[in-house]
């Protein structure tokens, strides 16, 4: 029993599917028609969605690497430096159908985004965008100009033209930006479409509830100093006092906490977002599980065929983001020479890394966090092993239950928010068998506490309008949404 090719969001906000998703609904939204339309809407848009913070690095050859992954880097990371910056609007305008290219200052290593399109002048070109710095300029025909333009024209940088963004989305003294815009040895980099997007593949009784604010901090991936998960640098005021990005200021201001480095002191900064999956498996029996070996499963338990048989059972755990931690919660009835195990694997059983603790039944909670070695950190699919036995001539030994937690990191910025004014919500599924579907959002209205719902009952699509008459996006604060996979019988 379980759902195929899921996903669920508000057309009133753009995808959080893909890159090339997000970038085709920013033009939908934006009525954006022609190539320089959709250039300037998702330039806003990606300063909007995007942080700025530290790489992503991700377990691979026996070591740690950056993250070349533009699904990942946007969807599950959410921020990164302006390297990535680049990696995520190149995959997406490209992937959108417009002609774009990532673009890198040999000297100083920055990067660039450049995008081809006829101006209102009527000249067709390269178009250069610095979304990481939050900026770009503009030549004297008042269009954006390219890299080579800001290199034949440094004044265009030192004296910038009417007609770009008002502020620099960065502390002035420290962005470089005029060596950073020094374009005379430019590497224009091939940078391939790989048009991936996410999809959830839940089974009967999962839930996924994704959070515009973590409900432990603590448990994303680390990326600062004092072990804090993955979030923004950028600070929701300027060094004058004045909203950083005004026009963006109503949709992040309820989703901040203080930094703690030296680049900003304690100014609020954005959240980073997470969620969790949440599944009962001995609930739903055998059909649960990827393999089972002389288990008896009945009411919810779990127990081995008789004595001396090594009762084995697999769960398959998948996920759509980077998996940061993972929680299990098991009551057993034992006895001294019953023997309990749980191990996860990374390659469907091929290798294996226990758990470890005293003799007897395992503790009441059973933790991988991402600092542990072992841990999940950079996975989005394990496998879970556990494995009973009794030496009793007439066993005992029986799972009550087994609640299992797997946390995962995620970009908050591009969950399916409500705003105000119409929003359509829906979740839909390629294929549903014996299981029904909900999607369900939580958030503050300033009323009180509301909950809007969709559900599904068959493979396509399921959708319902909901009005909000408000007047800013900050009079709705999101709290989470959470997708249910349930049992149709």
């Amino acid at each position: 029993m379980s759902a195929r090719d899921v996903w669920f969001g508000n057309t009133a906000w753009p995808s959080g599917a893909s890159p090339g998703a997000f970038a085709r609904d920013v033009f939908r939204l934006a009525d954006a028609k022609t190539d320089r339309e959709k250039a300037l809407a998702f330039a806003h848009w990606l300063i909007r969605c995007m942080n700025r913070g530290a790489n992503l690095k991700l377990p691979s050859m026996g070591g740690y690497v950056h993250c070349a992954d533009p699904l990942l880097l946007f969807t599950s990371w959410g921020h990164n430096e302006c390297t990535g910056w680049g990696w995520v609007a190149t995959e997406a305008l490209q992937a959108a159908g417009l002609k774009a290219r990532r673009v890198v200052v040999h000297d100083s290593g920055h990067t660039f985004y450049e995008v081809w399109y006829k101006g209102l002048d009527g000249e067709e070109g390269w178009h250069a965008f610095d979304p990481f710095l939050g900026w770009w300029y503009t030549n004297d025909r008042g269009e954006v100009a390219s890299c080579e333009e800001l290199t034949a024209h440094p004044d265009l940088v030192a004296h910038p033209r009417p007609g770009g963004p008002t502020r620099l989305g960065h502390h002035p003294e420290r962005s470089g930006v005029l060596k950073r815009y020094q374009f005379h040895d430019q590497l224009d980099i091939v940078q391939p479409v790989r048009d991936e997007r996410l999809y959830f593949q839940p089974k009967a009784g999962q839930s996924y509830s994704n959070l515009w604010r973590p409900e432990e901090p603590g448990l994303g991936i680390p990326a600062n100093a004092d072990g804090s998960g993955a979030h923004c640098d950028i600070a929701l005021y300027d060094e004058e006092g004045r909203p950083r990005y005004p026009e963006h200021h109503e949709y992040w201001r309820h989703y901040v906490w203080p930094h703690r480095d030296d680049t900003f002191g304690t100014q609020v900064v954005r959240w980073h977002g997470c969620g969790a999956l949440r599944w009962q498996p001995l609930l739903h029996g055998a059909a649960q599980a990827e393999s089972a070996a002389f288990a008896v499963f009945e009411d919810g338990t779990l127990r081995p065929s008789g004595s001396r048989k090594h009762c084995e059972v697999w769960w398959r755990i998948q996920l759509p983001y980077l998996a940061t931690y993972l929680r299990v919660n098991m009551a057993a009835d034992a006895g001294g020479s019953d023997l309990i195990g749980l191990a996860i694997s990374t390659d469907a059983g091929k290798s294996l890394h226990p758990f470890h603790w005293a003799h007897g039944a395992p503790p009441k909670l059973l933790q991988l966090l991402p600092s542990q070695t072992p841990s999940l950190r950079g996975l989005k699919e394990f496998w879970l092993r556990l494995d009973i036995s009794s030496q009793q001539p007439q066993p005992k030994l029986r799972i009550r239950g087994l609640q299992l937690a797997v946390g995962y990191q995620l970009n908050m910025n591009v969950l399916p928010r409500l705003v105000p004014g119409a929003n359509e919500l829906f979740v839909e599924a390629g294929a549903l068998d014996g299981v029904k579907l909900a999607a369900e959002w939580a958030f503050t209205h300033p009323q009180g506490e509301r909950l809007e719902s969709v559900a599904l009952d068959r493979a396509g699509r399921a959708a319902r309008k909901v009005d909000l008459d408000l007047a800013k996006p900050s009079d709705v604060v999101m709290r989470g949404v959470t997708l249910r996979c349930l049992d149709a019988r």
